[in-house]
């Protein structure tokens, strides 16, 4: 029998719901359909999971090389004999490296100088650094492993050739209705053109893809910060002319919407939707948090 939601915090109902560690299916049902009937729940859930989403991806998990990991851990331990042999005179038992970093944060190691734990803190500092924190940011796998008739890598190209300058408007107009018209006529579907706080529509391009006919929006704002979106009829995928990873398109039929980041080298941020029958996918090089306020206020 399931759990009445009325024993429980609501906050941590919504905590537990996104670490997915509620296994009564008759909980979860109760949860998702209060989400799906309270809009402040939903927005206090996305939030939420908005927040946990960009912590998350701050650390990346990133493999070690062995003879790099084996070299740093020789230098430390080459360090820690140094520090033991110019204390010797105080006769004391010194604990192994593993056991320092163990115990570095619960008890003080009178027997060894305080330099010792910075020598090590900032090895270790360093390590994370080169292997954590440098190099290139790990980018989306639906990105890595999407394909030309990918709608997400196709966006992903789209956008920086128009950031580039490579691509530029068939159709220079800031007139809505006068888009629409041209997709209507060109593209031959119903394209969605939102109105965005403190961003103005510069234009259109139309093209086709295998077979299937798109549409790219462009605004810009007063600093030139470009919000890129690309359109195509849902049937597009219906008829596998375009990929969209299953993954994606439950996450959009969930939540409304799938946003991420890490999508490129320069940490752009992408969100996926569908506006009636059409799939829609934002570009932007604002981070996470910016871009779900400028797209709360145009996804409507």
């Amino acid at each position: 029998m399931g759990q009445s939601t009325t024993t429980f915090n609501i906050d941590e109902l919504i905590t537990s719901y996104i670490d997915n560690q509620i296994s009564d299916p008759e909980l979860k049902s109760q949860i998702e359909a209060m989400l799906s009937k309270d809009e402040k729940l939903m927005r206090k859930y996305k939030s939420e999971l908005l927040t946990k989403q960009m912590l998350s991806s701050k650390l990346p998990v990133i493999d070690v090389p062995e003879k790099t990991y084996r070299n740093v851990i020789s230098s430390i331990d080459g360090i820690i004999e140094q520090v033991k042999s110019r204390s010797a005179a105080e006769k004391v038992e010194y604990p192994t490296f593993w056991q320092t970093i163990k115990h570095t944060f619960k008890a003080p190691f009178l027997g060894i100088p305080r330099y010792a734990f910075g020598i090590v803190a900032v090895f270790i500092l360093g390590i994370f650094l080169i292997f954590g924190g440098g190099g290139k940011k790990t980018k989306n796998p639906y990105i890595l492993a999407g394909t030309e008739k990918s709608i997400m890598v196709q966006a992903v190209n789209s956008f920086h050739k128009i950031l580039s300058g490579d691509v530029k408007p068939e159709l220079s107009s800031s007139n809505a209705a006068e888009v629409e018209k041209y997709v209507h006529d060109k593209a031959h579907f119903e394209a969605f053109v939102p109105k965005i706080d403190n961003y103005q529509l510069t234009g259109v391009v139309c093209n086709e893809y295998n077979g299937q006919n798109l549409a790219h929006l462009i605004y810009k704002d007063g600093h030139d910060e470009i919000i890129y979106i690309y359109q195509t009829p849902l049937t597009s995928v219906q008829k596998k002319n375009l990929d969209l990873p299953d993954e994606v398109a439950n996450e959009i039929t969930k939540m409304k919407y799938y946003m991420c980041d890490e999508v490129d080298d320069n940490n752009c941020t992408m969100t996926l939707w569908y506006k009636g029958n059409i799939i829609c996918v934002s570009m932007s090089t604002m981070p996470k948090k910016d871009m779900y306020a400028a797209f709360s206020s145009f996804n409507k």
